[in-house]
């Protein structure tokens, strides 16, 4: 469970024990997905994909809504496959738990290094399944996408142990595999899939990523800059993130286009940095910061004045994301309308979005 929600159940707990009678509000509906991506020599185009196809599959679930609401939208990720790994955790390593701070995510991303190693899917499985903040809400999506071009079967932890413990924590397993289509080593990745309700791809990892161009992107570019002057760093960790979403769009290349729509949409939240976000999720209390919490733009200021402000840059930063989303959708209908020249079906975005949209939607998500 997020730092965010863990608040708000204490705070919802403690409303309850003081005034009975209180209406208690619904806890927002989760998506919580782990990408388990192979590291090993050959699998530079599989982590270069990921890098800039993560904003896609974003921006394809932007509406998604359940009950009318939207939902918290988790990532998980981790590495496997790996000699710099260590041997005795199966050659796998999570590099972050389930964050909602899509920054965190691109930034664990642009430091894997591949290595050659031991692609021990089983095991990785079985330590996602272990060691992740699965949510406990038997409504919430919970689902695993893991990637790599071995045999599914190697290692001390069966593939048909791992997908049984996901199974039993109602996670579904999507499985890509990263090869011919016609190797006999995607049996074996198929039927994991199948046993765990998921769905099995094939992509060609080292297609290169091109990124559509529009008219609209370079109102979208401009806008995400825009954007970002609005965030409003606070605490141990204001700095450190200020500057993790700058590097993030920098390391963004050509798809800052999608990474800036993706910015503009319900799911780019960084409540443990910028203090709009965390005040609108309960996070902090803006009273009890001391100034020394706080950019100097609002130290000496009284708590009025505070108030003030942080409402001034969050209308202005409602505008904006408005704007970017408007931008998007004329970028979308735009790229929709131009004709296909090329086959962009075996790549990683469209194995997760594809999967998605049928798997959320066995859920009671309605993609509006």
């Amino acid at each position: 469970m997020s730092f965010s929600r863990l608040f708000r159940t204490a705070a919802l707990s403690l409303s309850l024990a003081l005034v009975p009678w209180v209406a208690i509000a619904e806890e927002e509906p989760t998506i919580q997905l782990a990408i388990l991506l192979d590291s090993s020599n050959s699998m530079d185009g599989l982590i270069d994909q990921t890098r800039s196809q993560i904003w896609n599959v974003v921006n394809a679930l932007t509406d998604v809504r359940k009950d009318g609401q939207v939902p918290q939208f988790e990532v998980a990720l981790y590495h496997y496959g790996n000699d710099s790994l260590p041997s005795y955790e199966g050659f796998n390593r999570q590099l972050t738990d389930f964050t909602p701070e899509l920054d965190n995510v691109s930034e664990k991303l642009f430091e894997i290094q591949t290595n050659g190693g031991q692609e021990y899917s089983g095991w990785v499985i079985k330590s996602a399944v272990n060691q992740l903040n699965w949510d406990e809400d038997e409504a919430d999506f919970r689902a695993i996408f893991i990637a790599g071009n071995e045999p599914f079967d190697q290692g001390k932890v069966g593939w048909q142990e791992a997908i049984a413990l996901a199974r039993s924590e109602d996670i579904i397993v999507n499985t890509i595999y990263c090869g011919s289509a016609e190797n006999r080593e995607r049996a074996l990745w198929a039927e994991g899939a199948e046993i765990a309700s998921g769905a099995n791809f094939n992509i060609n990892q080292n297609r290169q990523v091109i990124v559509q161009e529009s008219p609209y992107d370079e109102d979208i570019r401009a806008l995400n800059d825009q954007l970002n002057s609005t965030y409003i760093p606070y605490g141990a960790e204001g700095t450190r993130g200020l500057n993790r979403q700058i590097q993030q769009d920098v390391n963004a290349g050509a798809a800052i286009v999608t990474r800036g729509s993706s910015k503009g949409s319900a799911y780019y939240r960084n409540a443990s940095w910028d203090l709009v976000d965390a005040l609108e999720e309960e996070a902090v209390d803006l009273e009890t910061l001391s100034d020394d919490e706080l950019p100097l733009a609002l130290q000496g200021l009284t708590l009025e004045e505070k108030e003030g402000y942080i409402s001034e840059v969050e209308a202005e930063r409602e505008e904006i994301k408005a704007q970017i989303r408007d931008f998007t959708s004329k970028r979308e209908g735009y790229i929709r309308n131009l004709p296909v020249n090329d086959d962009r079906t075996d790549t990683l975005d469209y194995a997760m979005i594809q999967s998605l949209r049928e798997q959320l939607a066995r859920k009671g998500f309605v993609l509006e």
